[in-house]
């Protein structure tokens, strides 16, 4: 593949039962699920009318031709089979962060210096495919779709992946300017990437099977260049202490696109960043703690979960804590993901950690690059306090 660079100038088994001379709750899912509260709708300073007429005078400053009353007609989506990308030509985007490949007869038209407007893309058909990227104002894609009131309506709305992320496509009515685009949308921590195939040449919809295919198969190459850059305006949020708890308060950092919140009751805090259907959970409790046998672990004698057929992740967190990270079980259409944290003074992982339970819940097939995200806020947890205080010795 030819590439040009602009550049500006096991089974599962069960998670180890904590040990308490009161009634137990586990640190992961002997407590009940909780969900955090619907995100409010976001208005958007960027509205979608400025962009449709944006876009418009650019199709029109191409192609210039009066309308016709074409039908839609589009395929209902693209298998793994379909793919089909020999000869394709990589373009690689610096500013925003991300790399795809564009059919060999398609042409990218450079709309400013710095890469930083609309990605125009001159198709071989009666079409433009046009690129936008810009910093998302809410936590996920409906809240942008949500956010336009331009008057557009939808006529199919699909899942779709763009890459390795979860997309959605829409065949959408652009009444005011008479024009049925197909629009991808997918939203990367607190990037926003929105993808438009653009009826031109007099047209006023999509007809071609070949030319869909084709801006499909372009977004299937969709990569990152750097996660590191993204999500830069991370905040940061201190957790409460929670009288009677041995578990200290904590703090931590995450983009803006991930939502926080804090629940407490019962003496238990719980604490739940999330994004979409992606959670971190953070839930101290009055409980036992339990060793965490893995493969490499030497042998032990007393209260432990057996872990040693399960493959593990293992990272350090900014302030010297390791943790690992292992899949526990599907159910139903989510998946959990426990942890265990190193001890001080003893060569075994021990949970809960020293800050609580932590676990994540993921959609069954959940996507391994949001979970790396997911381990980046992990790393970022901070406690002044002792640092093996809460763990079992």
């Amino acid at each position: 593949m030819e590439e040009t660079v602009y550049q500006p100038a096991v089974s599962p088994v069960a998670p180890p039962e904590p040990v308490s001379p009161t009634p137990s709750v586990s640190p992961h899912d002997k407590l009940t699920h909780f969900k955090p509260k619907t995100t409010p709708k976001l208005l958007y300073l960027v509205g979608g009318v400025a962009i449709i007429l944006l876009t418009l005078a650019i199709a029109i400053s191409f192609f210039g031709k009066s309308k016709t009353n074409t039908k839609t007609s589009t395929s209902s989506g693209t298998s793994s089979t379909d793919i089909e990308t020999t000869g394709f030509i990589t373009y690689t985007n610096i500013p925003n962060f991300f790399t795809l490949a564009i059919p060999p007869k398609w042409k990218i038209v450079e709309t400013s210096p710095d890469q930083t407007d609309t990605i125009i893309i001159e198709t071989d058909n009666q079409a433009l495919a046009t690129i936008r990227s810009f910093k998302a104002a809410g936590n996920t894609v409906d809240d942008y779709l949500a956010s336009i009131q331009d008057g557009r309506t939808t006529s199919k709305t699909s899942p779709v992946k763009i890459g390795a992320y979860d997309g959605i496509e829409r065949t959408e009515s652009w009444a005011k300017i008479g024009l049925q685009p197909i629009v991808t949308y997918v939203q990367i921590q607190d990037k926003m990437y929105l993808f438009t195939l653009l009826p031109s040449d007099g047209k006023n919809a999509i007809s071609s099977e070949s030319l869909i295919r084709d801006y499909r198969n372009m977004l299937s190459t969709f990569t990152l260049t750097s996660t590191s850059a993204l999500g830069k305006d991370w905040k940061e949020y201190v957790t409460s202490k929670v009288d009677g708890l041995t578990f200290p308060s904590f703090s931590f950092t995450h983009p803006q696109s991930w939502a926080v919140t804090e629940k407490s009751e019962n003496k238990n805090l719980i604490i739940s960043i999330y994004r979409n259907n992606y959670e971190i959970k953070v839930t101290q409790a009055e409980v036992g703690g339990a060793v965490c046998l893995f493969k490499d672990s030497p042998d032990f004698q007393g209260s432990s979960g057996d872990l040693r057929s399960k493959e593990f992740t293992e990272f350090t967190t900014k302030k010297g804590s390791i943790l690992r990270r292992y899949f526990n079980q599907n159910e139903g259409d989510k998946s959990t993901i426990f942890f265990c944290q190193k001890e001080a003074i003893t060569p075994y992982f021990a949970t809960p950690t020293q800050l609580g339970g932590i676990a994540y819940y993921v959609p069954a097939k959940y996507d391994l690059n949001i979970v790396k995200e997911m381990d980046e806020i992990v790393k970022t947890f901070t406690t002044s306090e002792a640092s093996s205080s809460a763990l079992p010795q």
